[in-house]
């Protein structure tokens, strides 16, 4: 089996699990279904950034992680604080808000990430066809 269809195997078999857990807590199918879709597809957009760019899956130097905390600090922070006990919201609601608020962050990380990527990864291509030099996509 090769590496991107184990990846959607395992995103979708994730993406399952968690709106079916969650439609067995809460029991609101729509809030069950589109946090299921968010939580597979930011599972398969990080798993194909770390596999087609590995050297932008983590940074090495503080300049790199600090975007990334930002984003994991905001979401986390919107899911636990944003959707708060102070909300006139049911237990089970307020799990099931802050986990759509976790995977939609989930989601919004690696689709950025994958924003820029591609844009430079699309500008070398387009440069190395003016210059007529292969570029290294070109090669593989």
């Amino acid at each position: 089996m090769d590496r991107s269809t184990r990846d959607t195997l395992v995103s979708i078999f994730v993406g399952g699990g968690v709106g079916a857990g969650l439609y067995w807590i809460a029991g609101y199918e729509s809030l069950a279904l589109v946090t299921g879709l968010c939580w597979a597809c930011g599972l398969k957009l990080t798993l194909h950034v770390g596999h087609r760019y590995p050297a932008f899956a983590t940074g090495e130097s503080w300049t790199d992680k600090r975007w990334t905390g930002l984003s994991v600090g905001a979401v986390t922070g919107a899911a636990l604080v944003g959707v708060s006990p102070l909300l006139p919201l049911s237990n089970d609601l307020r799990f099931g808000l802050g986990a759509l608020v976790l995977g939609a962050g989930l989601v919004a990380y690696p689709a950025g990430s994958l924003a820029v990527l591609e844009r430079v990864d699309g500008a070398t291509d387009s440069a190395s066809m003016n210059s007529g030099t292969p570029s290294p996509s070109d090669t593989e």
